[in-house]
């Protein structure tokens, strides 16, 4: 008989540890005294747009929710969204409003009319107050380039009113109108199939929030199209290149004449000086203390110079450049003979041979016949390139010599 009184409070025990248990899982639902509450939501999203407000929230854990409640305007005005169990996430958009800031209180209720406790969320709705501020994304240039690109240089987007993007519609080659958007983190916009003389249109798009419900757009603005000024070009060649006038600086010497130029690369086919033998100096030349950029194959005694290259290599942004190569300044100037030599500036590491001179940038034979010249030659960069800039030979008969005074680079003033 004691066992069974045992065994039985034993299980009134558990059973009562049971219901403490069930009760804990839904006391959140039921207030002292017996009133039930159902679950309010959480995680509620809030999203503004054109008169119009989006709220969401997940469906949440509590089974016997069927309906919600979203009242604003001091519960002047409501909206009922039915709940039912397939629907992962609560949605409701509220359209007609005003532009404003707005309080919404949401309760929901399960089918005997019990209510959660009421949540109170904040939103804005936009207008015609917040489109009369926008402000366009001005353009600094738009210009066409020699080569047909078009490009657009940005100024400051008013990204504290929301601007993210802009809009260009422009005409390309094919004649149809094309519309392409550009992030307001690019300072410059290319097109490569604009069609030179028409008229671009921009506008600038916003979002009031990171989140909001729809695109604010300015009104598309008419832009013409320059043509491209390349910028004024000034003398660069302290900038990028080394012992370029004279005096020149020697790095090897013979003692009495001939040497070979620092910073500068001396291919061995113009190494043609020195005593017999020993043939190992040509570039710099010092006749009568002149300190020249300079070399010769004066008759027999001097090998002949094939693809003879004196030159500088260089890391070049983009832009238009000039490139002069003059006695000026040399007292002992000579420039005798007809063999063939050119001032040449390409693309690499190396000057290109004679027969290749196609491939260059630019070129220019500087034969004149008399001891004095002044050549140039332009070429245009459309990128950050690697240049050699130079001077290249062919002596081979004859009497022939090249005394110069400097060899100057022209380009783009640095930013």
């Amino acid at each position: 008989m004691e066992r069974k009184i045992l065994l039985l409070a034993i299980l009134v025990v558990i059973f009562l540890s049971g219901c403490r248990k069930m009760d804990s899982t839904y006391e959140q639902y039921v207030e002292r005294g017996g009133r039930i509450y159902t679950a309010k939501p959480s995680n509620v999203t809030v999203q503004g747009g054109l008169n119009r407000i989006k709220i969401s929230w997940p469906r949440g854990v509590d089974p016997n929710i069927v309906k919600a409640r979203i009242s604003w305007n001091t519960n002047a005005d409501f909206a009922d969204i039915a709940i039912v169990p397939s629907l992962d996430t609560i949605s409701h958009t509220i359209d007609n409003l005003t532009e404003d800031n707005y309080s919404f209180v949401i309760v929901t209720y399960d089918q005997d009319g019990n209510s959660s406790v009421p949540l109170e969320i904040f939103g804005n709705t936009y207008g015609n107050r917040y489109q009369a501020r926008l402000l366009d994304r001005p353009i600094l240039t738009a210009a066409q380039m020699r080569n047909g690109t078009m490009f657009i240089a940005w100024g400051q987007a008013d990204t504290v009113s929301g601007a993210f993007a802009s809009e260009i519609k422009y005409v390309n080659l094919l004649g149809d109108t094309v519309l392409k958007r550009t992030d307001f983190l690019l300072d410059t916009t290319i097109f490569q199939d604009y069609k030179k003389e028409t008229s671009i249109f921009y506008r600038t798009l916003f979002l009031p929030t990171a989140n909001a419900l729809d695109t604010f757009y300015t009104s598309f603005v008419e832009q013409a199209v320059a043509e491209f000024v390349p910028p004024k070009k000034v003398d660069l060649s302290s900038r990028y290149l080394k012992n370029f006038k004279i005096p020149f600086q020697r790095s090897s010497y013979d003692g009495a004449r001939w040497g070979t130029l620092s910073d500068w690369t001396t291919n061995a086919a113009v190494r043609n000086q020195g005593p017999a033998g020993n043939k190992i100096y040509g570039g710099y030349d010092n006749i009568n203390n002149s300190a020249s950029f300079g070399f010769q194959k004066w008759g027999n005694g001097d090998p002949t110079i094939v693809n003879g290259k004196v030159y500088q290599t260089v890391i070049l942004p983009a832009g238009d450049y000039e490139v002069i190569w003059t006695t000026e300044g040399n007292s002992g100037a000579a420039n005798r003979g007809t063999g063939e030599r050119y001032l040449v500036a390409a693309a690499g590491n190396v000057l290109p041979d004679v027969a290749n001179l196609n491939s260059a940038l630019g070129h220019i034979s500087f034969v004149t016949g008399v001891d004095r010249f002044n050549v140039k030659i332009e070429f245009t960069l459309e990128e950050e390139t690697e240049v050699s800039i130079g001077i290249l030979i062919n002596f081979t008969t004859g009497q022939q010599a090249v005394r110069a005074g400097a060899l100057y680079l022209w380009g783009p003033e640095p930013i």
